[in-house]
């Protein structure tokens, strides 16, 4: 929508207008609350339903419901549905399970936005907002320290085969996953070039707590300077920003879609230690809504490595959220980490969980310190720590 014809912060119909066939479909069945289905791996649908408030208004179906009821002009507290809304992860699971294409996880996104446009983003998400302008990551720290995981690498300073990107999570909160990153990448022949210092947030914490205009500002700042045609991110979360800045300029893969390729066209070698029980920590990025969706695929890669998880795929596509994505960590920490307690109960037979997004694994591994659990490690830490990795013979 262009300037001209953009609706003010007051013109609430008019900023909620596209999810109006959404408000009045609803069949009230009640899947995106508490669906279970145990044929179909579903055992509920919601961790913040599950982990934080049992109540309706808290779920997908409760935004779209207050999203219907402000469209049609109903007074509204603002301040209410805000704590509400930012209250969820932003999994997408309320979408994916939705029989009939409702999109309630878009509609708390949409939400999320216009409570920002209109000052009622809770003190968290301004704390996140002002460390983003100040310091340009989502955790308030310096600047200067985004270097520290790299300290003992090499990059390429010409003729590189692609830009490396870690992300804010895999360089300041599991920087063991992006030193191992970067060193599977080089040992399939890959000239890895970094910016080091220069190296920036791609805006995504911005956009998931709806700061739309300054995840915008984030995302134009990525490709000044660009001069790969390839760019691996560290983090699921980076590649939204990345592939929306980059269109036109360089491809944009996750760490794990690039390594699935390298597999498949046999450019690396790695052999397993025999006999380790692995389980597969099935995260939310693949059904996350609309373009913030993002493939990981982790089980084909451990598959391709010829390692068989001790957890089959039969709940993989309904797992629930762990509580990293999102502003779910930031305005209820606690209930975030009950999330990813939840998550670590299941794995205690196996000897090491694999995680795909450093986002999760740090997570994952703050909870790990109450909620003992076996020793949860990025996809590259496991592949470095487990396996030998070598050119194909």
């Amino acid at each position: 929508m262009s300037s001209a014809t953009a609706p003010g912060a007051d013109d609430i119909p008019a900023q909620l207008a596209e999810f109006a066939r959404d408000y009045y479909h609803c069949a009230d069945c009640s899947y995106c609350v508490d669906a279970t289905w145990a044929e179909r791996g579903l055992d509920h649908v919601c961790p913040t339903i599950m982990h934080h408030r049992p109540v309706v208004s808290w779920s997908g179906r409760g935004y779209l419901l207050a999203a219907r009821a402000w469209f049609e002009g109903a007074a509204i507290d603002e301040g209410a549905l805000a704590e509400r809304v930012f209250a969820c992860t932003g999994c997408g699971h309320c979408e994916a399970v939705c029989p009939i294409g409702l999109r309630p996880a878009q509609i708390g996104a949409s939400l999320r936005a216009v409570l920002v446009a209109r000052g009622h983003a809770p003190e968290p998400v301004a704390a996140l907002r002002a460390a983003m302008r100040t310091h340009g990551n989502p955790y308030a720290l310096s600047a200067a320290s985004r270097v520290d995981w790299a300290a003992a690498l090499a990059f390429a300073d010409d003729e590189a085969t692609l830009l490396y990107a870690p992300g804010c999570a895999a360089a300041w909160r599991a920087p063991g996953e992006a030193v191992a990153q970067v060193r599977v990448m080089q040992a399939a022949g890959e000239r890895v070039a970094w910016r080091g210092a220069a190296d920036r947030c791609c805006g995504g914490p911005l956009r998931e707590a709806g700061c739309n205009d300054d995840a915008a500002q984030a995302e134009a700042a990525l490709v000044r300077g660009l001069t790969t045609t390839r760019v691996v991110v560290g983090g699921l979360e980076c590649a939204p920003g990345w592939r929306r800045a980059a269109t036109g300029r360089a491809g944009v893969h996750t760490f794990g879609e690039w390594l699935r390729e390298i597999l498949a066209a046999g450019r690396l070698r790695i052999d397993v230690t025999a006999g380790l029980r692995v389980h597969a920590f099935d995260g939310c990025a693949a059904r996350r809504p609309d373009e913030a969706r993002v493939d990981d695929p982790l089980r084909e890669i451990l598959a391709r490595c010829g390692i068989t998880p001790v957890n089959d795929a039969h709940g993989s596509a309904h797992a629930v959220c762990c509580g990293a994505a999102g502003t779910m960590s930031a305005v209820a920490g606690e209930s975030a980490l009950r999330m990813a307690a939840a998550r670590l109960v299941a794995p205690a037979q196996a000897d090491v969980i694999v995680v795909g997004d450093p986002r999760c694994r740090a997570h994952l591994e703050d909870a790990a310190r109450s909620a003992p659990s076996a020793p949860v490690l990025g996809l590259a830490e496991f592949l470095t720590t487990h396996t030998r990795i070598g050119a194909p013979t």
